[in-house]
C-alpha cells in the first residue's frame, strides 16, 4: 500500500523573508501550499470591492505601484481608496507560482485558495505577490509566513512574471514560441489613459528594438478591458512592456501570466481506469483467452495485475491500451474509450518488459527529448522535466551515460522517466521487476511508490510475484486455467479467506512432513500450507477448540509443537497458494 503522507512544513517571520524565498525557490517544482498573515502594502480592500467581474475570474491581484500619484498619472487612483488610512490586516492561503529572488527584490507569488482583506474576501484564483514586512511594491506585506511542501509534482505550467521582469518573460517567449502557442494574461496600465488594463490572449511574437534592453510582445486580444468596464475589441493587436522602460508600449505591465500549451493538459478524474466485462477471444472457437475482466482505479493508485504466465495479463493490457481491438465489453481511459488510439494515447505512459525499447546507445536524457518531443513538448521543456524525473528516480548521476552502461534497475527507471515525461495520468507497467534481484525490486517498487505520491500518477503494474501485490492498493488476480479470478485491495482479498486473513501458524520442534498428513484429517481445516520450517493452518473457525485438535493430533503423532501463534497475519502469497489448491481441491 502506498505510505502515508508526508510533509515537510516551515515557519518565517517577516525579517526572514528571504530565507524564506529561498526554502521555496529550491522547491519549486512541488505543490507548496502558502499560508500568510500580514497587511496590504496600500489599502486594496475598496479596489477588490470594486474590481470588474472579469479581473476577479482572471485572477490577478492589485499592488501599489498601480494607483500611486505620479506626474502623468493624476487620475489613476480611484476616489474611494483616499478615504481609507488604516492598512487592512490580511490572512491569506494559496499555492505558490513563482518564488523570485534578485538583489534588491524578493517575492512570492500566491494563487489564492482563501483568504480576507480585513472583512473582504479575496475572490479564489486572485494572484497575489508576497513581500517583506518592509515591501511597498508588492501586494502584501508578510509578518509571518508558513511554507508546506506536499511532496507532490506541481504541473501548473503557467509562468508568472513582474512587470520589471519583462526582459526574462521575453526570453522565456523566444525559447517556446517556435514550437508551442502560448497564451497571456496581462494585467498593468493603459499608456494612453493611465487607466488599469487587463487584457487575455495570444501571444504572437517578441519584439527586439535596437536599444539593448527595449524588448515589447505582441498580444492579440481575446478580451480586454480598459479602467472600470471599457471593453476593447477582440482581435486587436496591442503591444505590452513592463514597468521600467524608458518607451511605454500601448500596456506597461505589471503582471503577466504566460500559459504554454506543452504537451498534454494535467486534470483530475475520479476514475482513471475502468474495465467492464472485457472477453478476448481472438476469434478462436471455444473458451476465451480472458472472459469477463472487471476492475477499476481512482486517481493516484496502483493496481496489480497478478498472476502466472499465461493467464491472460498481457492480453488484458493489449486491451487497455489499444494493441487489441477486437474484443467485448468496455474500457476507458480517464473517460476515454480505449478503441480510440489517439484520444488515449497522450493519457498513459507505457513502460515495456523489453528494455531494447530505449536507444541504449543514447543516454537517459537524449531518450527523454527524442520521445518526449512527440506530444509536442519543446525541448527545453523536456530537459527541465527529464532533469527532475531524474533525480527523483535517483539516476540524475547517470543522466549523460549510454543507457547499455547502465544496471537493470537504473535502465528501468530510465525507461520509466521516458514514460513520465510528457505527464501522464496513469503508467503502465508490464513485469517491470522481472529479472532484478530482491533487492532491486523492492528499491524499484519504493521509486514507484513515490511516483503514485508525488506526480499524483495512477499506474497499473503487471507482475508474476504475488508478494509484490502488497505494494499496490488494488490487485487483478489471474490465474492460469481461470483467467480473470477476482479484484479488490489486498486487505480485502485476504479477508475473503477463511480466517479473515488470519491463519494459525505452528512451528514443530523438529519440522516432519508427517505432521501435515496428521493436520489433514482434522475436519475444521480448510488448508494447510508449508511456509519455510513452519505450517500455515487456514480455518473458518481459528478458537481454542480447534487449537486442541491440532495439539491432541500432533502429539498422538509423536510431534511436539515448540510455539503457535494463534491469529498470524497472512499475505499475499498465502492468498495465491490457498486459490491454487482451491482451484485443484487440495487442502495442500
Amino acid at each position: 500500500m502506498s505510505a502515508p503522507r508526508v510533509l515537510e512544513t516551515v515557519l518565517f517571520s517577516g525579517d526572514e523573508f528571504k530565507q524564506a524565498v529561498e526554502w521555496a525557490k529550491d522547491r519549486e517544482d512541488e505543490q507548496i501550499l502558502v499560508n500568510i498573515h500580514g497587511s496590504e502594502t496600500f489599502n486594496i480592500e475598496g479596489v477588490v470591492k470594486n474590481l470588474p467581474k472579469a479581473l476577479i475570474r482572471a485572477g490577478f491581484g492589485l499592488s501599489k505601484q498601480l494607483f500611486k500619484r505620479g506626474r502623468d498619472s493624476k487620475d489613476l487612483i480611484p476616489k474611494d481608496i483616499s478615504k481609507f488610512e488604516v492598512f487592512k490586516e490580511i490572512e491569506l492561503q494559496g499555492f505558490m507560482i513563482k518564488a523570485s529572488m534578485g538583489f534588491r527584490k524578493n517575492y512570492i507569488a500566491v494563487s489564492t485558495v482563501q483568504g480576507t482583506i480585513g472583512d473582504v474576501t479575496i475572490p479564489e484564483g486572485t494572484i497575489l505577490t508576497v513581500g517583506n514586512q518592509n515591501a511597498s511594491s508588492e501586494d502584501v506585506r508578510a509578518y509571518a509566513i508558513q511554507l508546506e511542501n506536499q511532496f507532490k509534482k506541481n504541473y501548473d505550467t503557467r509562468r508568472f512574471f513582474d512587470g520589471r521582469e519583462l526582459l526574462d518573460a521575453c526570453d522565456y517567449l523566444n525559447r517556446v514560441l517556435e514550437s508551442t502557442q502560448v497564451s497571456a494574461q496581462v494585467f498593468g496600465i493603459w499608456s494612453k489613459t493611465k487607466q488599469t488594463f487587463f487584457g487575455s490572449g495570444k501571444v504572437l511574437r517578441v519584439i527586439q528594438h535596437a536599444f539593448p534592453k527595449h524588448r515589447y510582445f505582441i498580444l492579440l486580444l481575446d478580451q480586454g478591458i480598459v479602467g472600470q468596464g471599457n471593453q476593447l475589441e477582440k482581435g486587436r493587436i496591442i503591444r505590452v512592456g513592463g514597468l521600467g522602460r524608458l518607451n511605454a508600449e500601448q500596456v506597461i505591465a505589471k503582471k503577466i501570466i504566460l500559459d504554454p500549451k506543452l504537451g498534454v493538459e494535467v486534470k483530475r478524474y475520479d476514475k482513471v481506469l475502468e474495465v467492464e466485462n472485457l472477453t478476448v477471444d481472438y476469434g478462436i472457437k471455444g473458451k476465451p483467452i480472458i472472459e469477463n475482466v472487471n476492475f477499476s482505479i481512482d486517481d493516484g493508485e496502483i493496481l496489480g495485475i497478478v498472476g502466472e504466465s499465461g493467464a491472460g495479463k498481457t492480453t488484458t493490457l493489449k486491451a487497455i491500451i489499444g494493441d487489441i481491438k477486437d474484443y467485448d465489453g468496455k474500457i476507458r481511459i480517464c473517460g476515454e474509450n480505449a478503441r480510440d488510439k489517439q484520444a488515449i494515447t497522450p493519457r498513459y505512459g507505457y513502460v515495456p518488459q523489453d528494455l531494447s525499447k530505449m536507444y541504449l546507445t543514447y543516454t537517459p536524457l537524449r531518450n527523454i527529448i527524442h520521445f518526449g518531443s512527440q506530444y509536442g513538448i519543446p525541448e527545453q521543456e523536456l530537459i527541465r522535466r527529464g532533469k527532475e524525473i531524474l533525480k527523483d528516480l535517483g539516476i540524475f548521476s547517470k543522466a549523460n551515460q549510454p543507457v547499455d552502461r547502465l544496471s537493470g534497475g537504473e535502465k528501468r527507471r530510465a525507461s520509466i522517466a521516458i514514460a513520465l515525461v510528457h505527464n501522464p495520468r496513469v503508467l503502465f507497467l508490464d513485469e517491470p521487476t522481472s529479472g532484478l534481484d530482491p533487492t532491486s525490486r523492492h528499491e524499484l517498487w519504493s521509486y514507484l511508490d513515490k511516483i503514485s505520491r508525488q506526480y499524483g500518477v495512477s499506474q497499473v503494474v503487471i507482475t508474476h510475484y504475488p508478494e509484490e501485490g502488497e505494494y499496490c492498493d488494488k490487485i487483478a488476480v489471474f490465474m492460469k486455467g481461470k483467467g480473470f479470478l477476482e479484484f479488490g485491495a489486498p486487505s480485502e482479498l485476504k479477508k475473503r479467506l477463511p480466517g479473515g486473513g488470519y491463519a494459525a501458524e505452528l512451528t514443530l520442534e523438529r519440522f516432519d512432513p508427517e505432521a501435515i498428513d496428521l493436520l489433514k484429517k482434522i475436519d475444521d481445516i480448510d488448508l494447510i500450507l508449508q511456509r519455510g520450517g513452519s505450517i500455515r493452518v487456514f480455518s473458518s473457525d481459528l478458537n481454542q477448540q480447534l487449537y486442541d485438535k491440532i495439539f491432541k493430533a500432533l502429539g498422538d503423532g509423536g510431534h511436539q509443537v515448540h510455539r503457535i501463534e494463534p491469529k498470524a497475519e497472512i499475505d499475499m502469497i498465502d492468498f495465491f497458494l490457498y486459490k491454487t489448491s482451491q482451484s485443484r481441491n487440495e487442502k495442500f
